[in-house]
């Protein structure tokens, strides 16, 4: 393994002046497309590290990179991604990786982990990879059938990521449970919290009178079909961000349902604007429910940005939800799937100001407690520490 200055030092340029060297440890991570729009955890995680430089290294670039994290960034040629993907073989990407001296690599889903394996490897450095939630939900059927090549090459080789990375991190108790079940080693599988960003989130109310705020890809895991089903009982409007497959029967079904301009589909918005509409909503809906082929959530990052942006939460009890909800304090925990119960607890969210005033000051509380970036960060950066000998 590598061994690599821990501390930031200064160094001696050309002329006699002492200047600044950033000696901090890189930490290599690594995620397949940078970034799906949704995807907006991996660069928090990215932007918020203090003791490690990040180096962000993918094998395309779909755009949605923030600026902050633009001279991190490091994409694979055509040929480097192919012979990856294909063949294993990390070859010239490795070896500009390698020029960044990197401590460690950190993949965002396992399949994406196994895919980094042979990268980490030819560092000859430890992968951390983190487990967000499809990655150990999903029917290894489903991924054999999907013909997705990382899925397939997930469901087909999944065994030697557990068997050789060093660390698997979930994003939830729930994800960790899962990940135990599927055989991922207890020792070396640890649950740690995504953060957020609290300061994007901490803005002036302006709410607009009965809006409920949906954020989120449009499949079938995030509940969406059953929300407009719910708010076809409720007196209040819909506002719902994100796109995806389903998104014209999404569509479709609210023009059925009658809701017409009650609700507005505004599609991926960058992340400032989706804490714009925080700060304009009455409440925050996600009954996530398990899709047919197994598909679930691991903890949706909008649950905490809500709590961040003093947003109460109406959530189902799926997989990781209820454990960024605190019942009766927070928001309301609903079952799972069960549409009468969501309008319930709608209705009860947005009929008594008192009790929104009240859960949305106990929802920062547990931002700030449990979802603060800067200290997921330095639990992260302690984590790295450990696997890396760098303290």
């Amino acid at each position: 393994m590598q061994h690599f200055a821990c501390l930031r030092q200064p160094e001696r340029g050309r002329g006699e002046a002492m200047v600044e060297r950033d000696d901090r440890p890189v930490a290599a991570i690594f995620r397949s497309p940078l970034f799906n729009a949704s995807e907006t955890f991996v660069q928090t995680h990215a932007v918020s590290l203090r003791r490690y430089r990040p180096l962000v290294v993918g094998l395309e670039d779909n755009g949605n990179c923030w600026p902050e994290l633009r001279e991190r960034l490091l994409v694979a040629s055509g040929g480097e991604a192919a012979a990856l993907k294909f063949l294993g073989m990390p070859g010239g990407l490795a070896r500009r990786v390698a020029a960044e001296r990197p401590r460690l690599v950190h993949a965002h889903f396992a399949t994406d982990g196994l895919l980094a394996l042979p990268l980490a490897e030819a560092l000859g450095v430890p992968l951390v990879t983190t487990l967000h939630g499809f990655d150990v939900t999903r029917s290894r059927g489903a991924m054999l059938a999907s013909g997705r090549l990382s899925w397939v090459r997930y469901a087909l080789r999944g065994e030697r990521l557990r068997r050789r990375a060093s660390l698997f991190i979930a994003v939830s108790d729930a994800i960790r449970a899962r990940a135990l079940a599927q055989g991922f080693p207890p020792e070396r599988t640890i649950t740690h919290l995504n953060g957020v960003d609290l300061a994007r989130f901490a803005r002036p109310a302006a709410p607009e009178p009965g809006l409920v705020l949906h954020v989120g890809r449009l499949v079938e895991k995030k509940g969406t079909a059953l929300l407009l089903e719910a708010m076809a009982q409720v007196e209040g409007t819909l506002v719902v961000i994100g796109d995806g497959p389903l998104r014209p029967a999404i569509e479709r079904q609210a023009a059925a349902l009658g809701l017409g301009p009650r609700v507005r589909f505004l599609g991926n918005l960058p992340p400032d604007e989706v804490a714009q509409w925080m700060a304009r909503a009455w409440l925050l809906a996600a009954p996530s429910i398990t899709a047919p082929d197994g598909d679930s959530e691991g903890l949706p990052t909008v649950i905490a940005e809500a709590a961040a942006a003093s947003l109460p939460a109406v959530v189902s009890d799926h997989s990781g939800l209820p454990e960024a909800v605190i019942e009766g304090e927070t928001g309301f925990i609903v079952p799972e799937g069960d549409a009468p119960a969501l309008a319930r607890a709608l209705k009860d969210a947005l009929a008594f100001p008192e009790v929104r005033a009240r859960m949305g000051a106990a929802a920062r509380r547990l931002a700030e407690e449990r979802f603060d970036a800067a200290k997921q960060a330095a639990g992260l950066e302690a984590l790295y520490d450990r696997v890396t000998g760098c303290a």
